[in-house]
């Protein structure tokens, strides 16, 4: 009797357990912004982004811990130390530019994070801490320059902000993307302030130089800098391939994202998210998706099982069919250049293919490459961008 009674209580423990209703952890993840500045508008959409999507994807509770990427880097090593010491994350996410990526790349290292990355950046960044779903320089600045080359003139002004970025990008260009007689960079800026436009309009005007050619992406929906750039004259010509100009400008531009009226990506997510579509949005939308999904088949409570879940993964996004190259190089993109005249967009080249990553390009080593950027950061006082931008 008695060892009946005890089999039923521990029949009846058994199925308590088992059906007794589990309350399932949600999933935690830590998001990078800035917080402030004329990149806090750009960086809000991509965070919006992230959440809504995760919320949709997971159908489970979504806590996101803010950093703000302008933090310094002991800063934001203490914010990383503070939440993870309440609990694991999955990842992290966001980062609206490669300064934020460099930033925080020794936390990430420190705190054995991943973090999946939407934006652009100049390459260079040598990580197994660093999914980069946006274009490298290869993708974006050779198909660039060759077509300005053709199409715009062979005397070159560049003009950038005080960022690795474009100190980069420069190199590229001047070392080894306009070795040949019929093209020259005939003047260069790097634009820190606004005072300092005065002189780069002077120097437009002195120089006669065919197109401007400018990674100045801060400064894009700055009026002032919009209006007297465009008294000039000259012709623009924009790097910043996350972002799509304002509509009130005269502009060339090359970008991974085109409004395609075919694509029906591109009508789903104007359907979710309004017209404003970017490549920032679009790649933020992919990350939040796929984080979602490894997070519903428990893939997210290690860094490898992460990466392998997407390393080689392909996708159709508003901006075409993408590859996550298996290198770990970065992600295959399709490119393309339009002009931007009169509230309008005309596509004036695409790319046959999509264009394999190459993280560091060109004629120098990867060490070369680390060398000069450290270079960059000791003389910029320990910064990855030095550049002041107010509110837009």
């Amino acid at each position: 009797m008695k060892r009946t009674v005890v089999m039923i209580i521990l029949v009846l423990l058994i199925a308590g357990v088992w059906f007794w209703p589990h309350q399932q952890t949600g999933l935690r993840l830590i998001v990078m912004a800035a917080h402030s500045g004329s990149m806090a508008g750009r960086d809000a959409a991509m965070v919006q982004t992230l959440r809504r999507t995760l919320q949709r994807v997971t159908e489970s509770d979504v806590v996101v811990e803010m950093v703000d990427s302008l933090l310094s880097r002991d800063d934001m090593q203490s914010r990383f130390d503070e939440i993870l010491a309440q609990g694991p994350v999955a990842a992290v996410m966001g980062c609206g530019d490669s300064s934020c990526v460099r930033q925080v790349l020794p936390v990430l290292e420190k705190s054995d994070l991943v973090l999946l990355y939407p934006g652009s950046s100049e390459g260079l960044i040598n990580s197994r801490h660093v999914i980069h779903l946006g274009v490298v320089a290869n993708q974006y600045l050779f198909p660039a320059v060759s077509w300005v080359r053709q199409n715009l003139g062979g005397r070159i002004q560049f003009l950038g902000t005080e960022s690795a970025r474009s100190a980069m990008l420069l190199r590229l260009i001047s070392r080894q993307l306009l070795v040949t007689r019929d093209a020259q960079i005939v003047a260069s800026d790097f634009m820190s302030n606004i005072e300092q436009l005065p002189s780069i309009i002077d120097k437009i005007k002195y120089f006669k130089a065919d197109v401007l050619v400018t990674d100045a992406c801060e400064w894009m929906f700055d009026r002032s800098f919009n209006h007297a750039l465009k008294k000039t004259g000259v012709k623009l010509f924009s790097l910043c391939v996350d972002q799509n100009p304002p509509n009130d400008v005269d502009m060339y531009f090359i970008s991974h994202y085109f409004e395609n009226p075919h694509n029906q990506e591109i009508h789903r997510l104007k359907a979710d998210w309004g017209d404003e579509l970017d490549g920032l949005i679009i790649l933020s939308e992919l990350s939040a998706n796929w984080l979602g999904e490894a997070f519903n088949r428990g893939l997210t409570t290690d860094n490898r099982s992460l990466l392998d879940f997407v390393l080689g993964r392909n996708a159709l996004t508003a901006g075409g069919a993408i590859t996550v190259d298996h290198a770990f190089q970065g992600t295959w993109h399709t490119l393309y250049i339009a002009q931007v005249r009169n509230n309008e967009q005309r596509l004036l080249w695409i790319s046959n293919a999509a264009i394999r990553p190459v993280m560091f390009p060109g004629l120098e080593a990867p060490s070369d490459w680390q060398h000069n950027l450290t270079i960059y950061w000791r003389n910029a006082g320990g910064l990855w961008r030095a550049t002041t931008v107010g509110e837009r």
